[in-house]
């Protein structure tokens, strides 16, 4: 791909192309995860033990 102002194109294995499909979600998501940390107050965190015991 270039910045000529000519058209082109690539193709992709529909396997690729859904590998970069997740990968964008994964991204998305960890975007917003990055964004919502930044809020938090940290007294309101629990720990990893805290998360365990609450999930059992």
């Amino acid at each position: 791909m270039t910045d000529q102002p000519k058209q082109e194109a690539v193709t992709l294995s529909a396997e690729a192309y859904q590998a970069l499909l997740d990968e964008l979600e994964d991204l998305r998501s960890e975007r917003v995860v990055c964004d919502r940390i930044a809020t938090i107050r940290a007294s309101k965190l629990l720990s990893i033990e805290e998360m365990r015991t609450r999930l059992r």
